[in-house]
């Protein structure tokens, strides 16, 4: 894999979960013939009849063969279409960077199918084995239907954009890429909005943050009372800093869910993160030469004061009203979540943000290597019960291998892993 900064060119191994070509072999070793496969209601049209399936990490796949024409293989969100070289291809070996070198992977049998499948050649006879009609793939469909009423929804971006807009925005354009678009994957939200609020310059537990939070989200649904502020059958979804505005403004009374409302809460820092204290000593002298590309991607100095409310409850940095004020806000989050998203994976999907979060999450004092890069997940799952938390989509409570960057929906789906598949389990959720 190469990366390149400034003047520097570094060539360095490919982590092995990124691109698990090892698996590839085991899942076509695994290929059995079916007699028919679907994907949702349509099915899978495979002309040759050679029709198998098998499964590659979290995924299913319907394999369609087609002898030197190649095979395509389908499965609910991807389908890859395989072609024949005539020549192999040559592939000069990278230096490596820093005298480095890389694991050398050994050699695996293959399956009379996979070998078929590999090359080309000819599948093995089918008439051996008579397939029964219980043996039809159904493959789950691309996307989710909504499961409950449809609602207005509304999206609270987290720490880092000073820009402060009074109307709620139709794309998340305006929050400083602190926010992904959700318009096409929200089956259940009869509109979709994006609140962009100054989440740079006050604290998480400023009243007037949290008025703005409360007031964004009374404005969607004509049920929802602003006099007693009530919100009514609306889907408010907050990611990081803003589920501790939101818990707060809801523990301080200014506003409350009613009958309807769902609070999607996503990587919420709910007894902050040890960035936070990182920045304190940074800028104390105390890690002036640690991992210094952080400082950028962090924050520079002076620390916002957004960020120094973040620092971590008990720990130096903080002190008594703070500490009290996390206790407060994890007590109405316990009360008031309805389903959340706590990565535990600075690794995450393949992106660019994916090498900073990397550095973040293995080299900031986190309590805890489970963390997506910012936030622990600890710190994201208190006062909820782990028992409810699942690695699959369509777990409501979701504990995926995911980064900071990916639970906000900037990175898409992760391709083979239920664990990886944010945007999915949003469009399924509700």
């Amino acid at each position: 894999m190469t990366t390149v900064s400034s003047d520097n060119i570094d060539v360095v191994c490919l982590p092995q979960n990124t691109l698990p070509i090892k698996l590839v072999i085991t899942a076509l070793n695994n290929a059995v013939p079916i007699p028919s496969a679907s994907v949702g209601d349509e099915a899978i049209e495979c002309t040759s009849g050679n029709l198998f399936k098998t499964s590659f990490m979290d995924t299913d796949f319907a394999i369609c063969a087609s002898g030197r024409s190649g095979f395509i293989a389908s499965s609910s969100d991807l389908t890859v279409e395989v072609e024949y070289v005539d020549y192999p291809a040559i592939v000069q070996k990278p230096m490596l960077s820093g005298g480095t070198s890389c694991s050398v992977t050994t050699a695996t049998s293959v399956t009379p199918t996979a070998l078929a499948l590999l090359t080309g050649t000819s599948t093995p006879n089918r008439n051996s084995r008579k397939l029964k009609a219980e043996q039809h793939m159904a493959i789950e469909p691309a996307s989710c239907a909504c499961k409950s009423i449809p609602r207005p929804c509304v999206f609270f971006h987290g720490n880092g954009n000073a820009k402060e807009l009074e109307e709620l925005q139709d794309t998340p354009e305006n929050t400083n890429g602190r926010m992904g678009n959700m318009n096409e994957d929200a089956p259940c939200c009869t509109e979709v909005k994006y609140a962009v609020l100054n989440t740079v310059d006050y604290s998480w537990a400023d009243d007037s943050l949290q008025q703005n939070f409360c007031d964004r989200a009374l404005r969607l649904s004509e049920s929802s009372d602003k006099q007693s502020g009530v919100i009514q059958d609306t889907v408010v979804v907050t990611h990081s800093m803003a589920g501790l505005i939101m818990s707060m403004a809801l523990a301080t009374g200014k506003c409350s869910f009613g009958k309807g409302a769902t609070w999607v809460a996503i990587s919420s820092p709910m007894k902050g993160t040890m960035a936070a204290d990182f920045l304190e000593n940074a800028f104390n002298d105390d890690y002036t030469e640690i991992v210094g590309g952080l400082f950028e991607f962090l924050g520079k100095c002076p620390v916002p004061l957004s960020r120094q409310s973040l620092v971590y409850q008990g720990e130096k940095h903080s002190n008594g009203e703070l500490n009290a004020a996390y206790v407060a806000a994890q007590e109405a989050y316990r009360s008031n979540v309805s389903a959340a998203m706590c990565g535990n994976d600075y690794d995450g999907i393949f992106s660019k943000y994916q090498a900073r979060l990397f550095v973040a999450g293995k080299f900031l004092p986190h309590k805890s290597l489970e963390n997506d890069g910012l936030v622990e997940y600890q710190s994201c799952a208190i006062g909820l019960d782990e028992s409810s938390f699942g690695t699959s989509y369509e777990d409501t409570f979701y504990k995926p291998q995911l980064n900071h960057a990916d639970t906000v929906f900037l990175t898409g789906d992760g391709l083979f892993k239920d664990s990886k598949k944010p945007v999915k389990w949003f469009e399924c959720l509700l």
